[in-house]
């Protein structure tokens, strides 16, 4: 199988991205245990042809995540679901920190928000309640400190292949280092997504337990930490409505309908919560 970096014309940004996924994923064949579980693609190879960066893996036969829960009964989309927490743990436990602790640098975190999609997002009141209600709880959630690991940087259900009985991570940046609900609370927002239809209606009854179940596979303390995941999980699903946004009309109609809804909710938990 290859995987094709899109053409970048004015910089070497695409191939360079292209080259450190690819060593990663050379790396991690060596320290991620590739049992009959859980495993990492196999990588064969790279090349640069045309100006792009080709990464060669082995096939594997299976679907996402997302779309694999679909054709699966309750008990076993559950079960795939804690699967899912294993193997985020196990890829977190291969990347040693020395037990380092840190904050989770809200600070930052609201900086970034700010200067990257603050004027979209203040446009209406709904979103700038939500903005303060994130701002609110985080000074009350950085006063702890979280475990650090080295993060998979963009861990969500359709980064995961399954077969049935193995589970196989994709698209693994693994050069940051942080709290680990950087990478939980991704999943748990597009795990809602998968869970929702168009405007937030809810198709899937089982979702509040197929969430407790991935955070029970992942073995993170779901009541002792729901502030801290929550609050990230707000903070994500603002930065993913205001790129809508700022894409246009369209974009931004669609991410009312799909991502508005998940805003809400998420407002909502942090202030139970907090």
């Amino acid at each position: 199988m290859a995987k094709v970096s899109r053409r970048d014309d004015l910089r070497n940004d695409a191939r360079a991205e292209a080259r450190r996924e690819y060593e990663t994923l050379c790396t991690l064949q060596h320290v991620f245990p590739q049992d009959e579980h859980f495993g990492t693609l196999v990588s064969l190879g790279y090349l640069e042809v045309a100006g792009h960066g080709i990464m060669i893996t082995r096939h594997f036969h299976g679907d996402n995540l997302a779309q694999h829960l679909r054709s699966l009964g309750e008990p076993d989309a559950q079960e795939a679901c804690r699967a899912a927490g294993g193997w985020l743990r196990r890829l977190h436990e291969s990347g040693a920190t020395d037990g380092q602790a840190s904050m989770l640098g809200v600070a930052d975190k609201l900086d970034y928000l700010a200067a990257t999609y603050g004027a979209v997002l203040r446009r209406d009141r709904e979103t700038r309640t939500a903005w303060r209600c994130l701002e609110q709880a985080g000074s009350r959630t950085d006063a702890r400190g979280f475990r650090v690991v080295r993060q998979h940087g963009d861990f969500k259900p359709q980064n995961m292949l399954c077969d049935g009985t193995r589970y196989i991570g994709l698209d693994i940046h693994w050069q940051s280092i942080g709290p680990a609900v950087y990478d939980l609370a991704p999943f748990l927002n597009h795990l809602w997504l998968v869970s929702r239809t168009l405007g937030g209606l809810l198709t899937n009854r089982h979702y509040r337990q197929r969430e407790s179940v991935f955070l029970a596979g992942y073995g993170y303390g779901y009541g002792d930490d729901a502030q801290a995941v929550c609050w990230a999980q707000l903070y994500f699903a603002l930065c993913y409505l205001g790129a809508y946004r700022q894409k246009g009309r369209l974009a931004a109609s669609y991410a009312r309908g799909r991502i508005g809804p998940l805003v809400r909710e998420l407002a909502q938990q942090l202030g139970e919560v907090s």
